[in-house]
C-alpha cells in the first residue's frame, strides 16, 4: 500500500524553498560516495582475560547485549602458573593441544557451542609467529617436562588434543608418521630463525626475522621460520592448526604479531576455505595512516598482497580518533577519514578504541584516551563514533585479566547500559549508508539514510548545528535517542537546528 502521507511530505520537500534566515547553514559533506556499497559488520567482544568457561556461562547475556562474535583467548598450550600473567597466553609451548590459564580444549569447545547456540560466532586469537621464552632460551617445543606430563596424564591429554594424533591412539606424533609409543615434540632449533633481537623496528628484514625481546639480557621469543619451499614444516603445522580450529567451529581469526611474518607466509598457512568462510584480521600496529612510515612498511604490503577478505585492526583510524579528540584539534578531521588516508576500507577494517596491547605495553600507552584516568569521556565518545558510523567491524575490549590495567578501567565494559545502547543503535543501522551533514572544530553530525542521526560534541560548551533537511530526514516523525531515551523535537521543515549538549553523543533512530 502506498504511504500517501510520506509521499506528500517528500513532494513538499521538493517544492519548499530554503527560508531566508541569517543563521549559518553548515554545508553537506559526503562521507561515502553514493556508488559505495554500505558496510555491514557485526560487533566483536574481545573477551580478554576471560576463561572459556566464563564465556560459555555468559553466552546468553553476550547475545542479548547485541554482540555477534567473541574473540577468545589463544587456544593453544601455554604455561599455567599461579599468577597467570596476561602475556603467558601469547607464549605457545604447543599448537597441538589446548591447555592454558583460561581452560582447555573441552572448555574451549563448550564456549564455541554455547555461543553458536545463541547465534554468536567464536573467534580465536592466533599466535603462530613465535614460541615461549622459557627454560633459559630453550629451542625445543614442547619441552621435556611437558612431554613427560603428556605421557603421565595420557587420559587427560587425550581429551585436549586439537590435532597431531595420526593413528588415533591418544599419543601425539609428528603429524605424518605414527608415534613410537611416546609423545613426540613439534619444533626444534632447526625450525627457528637464529637468535637475535629486533633492535630497529624500521628495519623490515629484522622485524620479519628476529626476535621480539624485552630489556637486556632477555633473549626474546624464539621466532619460527616462515615460508620456505625447502623446509615447509613450520608452515604445514600452522596450516593444520588453523584448519583444526576451523573444524572445531571457530569462524574468525585474529593474527597476532602479523607484521613479523611475511605476507606470503600468512597466505600459505590460512587454508582457502577458512579464508573465504571466516573473518580474518591482522594485528599490525602503525603510528598513523597512509603517510606513516610503518604503514608503508608493514600494513600497506599486507593489504596489497592479500585478498580483500584479509582485514586488519584499523590503527590509522585509532590515531585519527586520538588526535581529533585532543585539545585544540578539530573533530571535523573525522568527517572523511578514508579519503584522507586515515582509515582502512570498510570491508577490511576492524575498528577499535583500545586494544589489549595498548594499556599493557609502555610503548603504546600514549594511544589511551586520558592515559592516567580510570575512565574517559573521550573514550566514550570515540565508541559512539565507531558504533554510530557506517564503516568497519567494531571491536569492544573487556579486560578481566589479572593485570587490572588502569585500576580495572576496562572491566565490565562489555555490558554497561551505555555500551548495550550503542550496540543496539549499530545493529539497527547495519547496511544503512551514512552522510556527514555538519562538521566543525567541536562537533560532527551525520545521518544513516532517513533512519538514524548521530551527533557528537567534544567541547565543554553547548553547540548548535543547522542543516538542510530536504530528502535527508523523516519530517513530523519521532526520533528517539538511544542513550537517553528522549525524543528529538520534530523536524518540520527544510532547515533544522540541532542542539548538542557539552561533551556528549546522541544517537537518534526513527521510531
Amino acid at each position: 500500500m502506498i504511504n500517501r502521507a510520506a509521499t506528500m511530505t517528500r513532494l513538499l520537500q521538493r517544492l519548499l524553498p530554503l527560508p531566508r534566515q541569517g543563521r549559518l547553514v553548515v554545508a553537506t559533506i559526503s562521507l561515502l560516495a553514493s556508488t559505495s556499497p554500505p558496510a555491514k559488520a557485526d560487533v566483536i567482544l574481545h573477551a580478554f582475560g576471560w576463561s572459556y568457561g566464563a564465556v560459555a556461562a555468559k553466552a546468553q547475556e553476550i547475545a542479548a547485549s547485541g554482540y555477534k562474535a567473541v574473540l577468545l583467548a589463544p587456544p593453544l598450550k601455554s604455561a599455567r602458573t599461579e599468577r597467570c600473567d596476561w602475556w603467558q597466553r601469547y607464549q605457545p609451548q604447543d599448537f597441538r593441544t589446548i591447555d592454558n590459564c583460561d581452560g582447555n580444549k573441552e572448555s574451549f569447545k563448550a564456549a564455541i557451542e554455547a555461543l553458536r547456540a545463541r547465534g554468536v560466532r567464536a573467534y580465536a586469537d592466533v599466535v603462530v609467529n613465535h614460541l615461549a621464552n622459557e627454560r633459559d632460551g630453550a629451542t625445543t617445543f614442547p619441552g621435556p617436562d611437558v612431554l613427560a606430563d603428556y605421557k603421565a596424564r595420557s587420559g587427560y591429554w587425550r581429551r585436549q588434543i586439537l590435532y597431531g594424533d595420526t593413528d588415533g591412539n591418544g599419543i601425539l606424533d609428528n603429524g605424518f608418521l605414527p608415534d613410537a609409543g611416546a609423545p613426540a615434540g613439534l619444533f626444534s632449533g632447526r625450525d627457528l630463525h637464529p637468535a637475535a633481537c629486533i633492535l630497529d623496528y624500521s628495519n623490515s628484514a629484522s622485524v620479519l626475522r628476529d626476535r621480539i625481546c624485552g630489556s637486556p639480557p632477555d633473549t626474546g621469543l624464539p621466532d619460527l621460520k616462515d615460508t620456505d619451499p625447502a623446509a615447509p614444516w613450520v608452515s604445514s603445522q600452522r596450516k593444520r592448526y588453523i584448519q583444526a580450529l576451523y573444524d572445531l567451529g571457530v569462524r574468525g581469526f585474529r593474527l597476532d604479531a602479523a607484521k613479523h611474518m611475511p605476507t606470503a607466509a600468512i597466505r600459505a598457512f590460512v587454508p582457502e576455505t577458512v579464508a573465504r568462510n571466516s573473518h580474518i584480521f591482522a594485528e599490525i600496529i602503525t603510528s598513523g595512516g597512509t603517510t606513516a612510515t610503518d604503514y608503508q612498511q608493514f600494513l600497506a604490503p599486507y593489504l596489497r598482497a592479500l585478498p580483500v577478505h584479509f582485514g586488519a585492526y584499523d590503527f590509522p583510524l585509532l590515531h585519527a580518533l586520538r588526535q581529533a579528540f585532543a585539545p585544540g584539534r578539530p573533530l571535523s578531521a573525522l568527517a572523511s577519514p578514508l579519503a584522507s588516508g586515515n582509515a582502512l576500507e570498510n570491508g577490511r577494517a576492524v575498528t577499535v578504541v583500545v586494544t589489549h596491547d595498548i594499556p599493557y605495553n609502555a610503548g603504546f600507552r600514549h594511544l589511551i584516551f586520558d592515559p592516567e584516568a580510570s575512565s574517559s569521556v573521550d573514550e566514550d565518545l570515540a565508541y559512539a563514533y565507531i558504533l554510530g558510523r557506517d564503516g568497519g567491524t567494531p571491536l569492544v575490549l573487556d579486560d578481566q585479566s589479572a593485570g587490572r590495567a588502569n585500576n580495572g578501567r576496562w572491566r565490565q565494559v562489555w555490558n554497561r547500559p551505555r555500551m548495550r545502547r550503542l550496540i543496539a543503535f549499530h545493529n539497527r543501522m547495519q547496511g544503512k549508508s551514512m552522510e556527514v551533514l555538519a562538521a566543525d572544530a567541536c562537533s560532527l553530525l551525520w545521518r544513516r539514510l532517513e533512519d538514524g542521526i548521530v551527533a557528537i560534541n567534544k567541547c565543554a560548551e553547548v553547540r548548535t548545528l543547522t542543516v538542510d533537511t530536504r530528502f535527508k530526514f523523516k519530517w513530523n516523525h519521532p526520533y528517539r535517542d538511544h542513550l537517553t531515551g528522549r525524543r528529538l523535537p520534530p523536524i518540520q521543515g527544510p532547515r533544522y537546528t540541532f542542539r548538542l549538549p557539552a561533551r556528549s553523543a546522541q544517537l537518534w533512530s526513527a521510531d
